[in-house]
């Protein structure tokens, strides 16, 4: 299975993100390689909620947009209801939302690494 069918198979939309780098599909794959990439420099840390949620609210508000212009479509929606909660003042709400899209997104992060490898 190549990375975009793969990728597609998790709920990814690598249409949707190709027609936003206008097919080309290395520049796609470059970004996918920065999203990974962006995980890593800002973790989420479910012990994040125990403090000031300002720090956790910024790094949810930017993995949200780098996976919506990458249209990993769970991952983002799962990021965008989080920041809602969060910008709200519902933590447990979030944490609850980011407790479920943690291991998807580390599915799509393992199918990049594999196939970028």
């Amino acid at each position: 299975m190549t990375l975009m069918e793969e990728l597609k198979s998790l709920g990814a939309d690598t249409d949707e993100g190709l027609g936003r780098v206008m097919g080309d599909s290395s520049l796609y794959e470059m970004m996918l390689g920065m999203f990974v990439d962006a995980v890593r420099d800002h973790p989420i840390a479910l012990e994040e909620f125990d403090g000031e949620l300002g720090p956790l609210i910024e790094k949810v508000h930017l993995l949200k947009g780098v996976t919506g212009n990458l249209s990993l479509t769970p991952v983002f929606t799962g990021y965008n209801k989080a920041l809602g909660l969060l910008r709200e003042g519902r933590g447990d709400l979030a944490r609850a939302e980011l407790e479920q899209l943690l291991p998807i997104q580390a599915r799509m992060i393992d199918c990049i690494q594999r196939n970028q490898g």
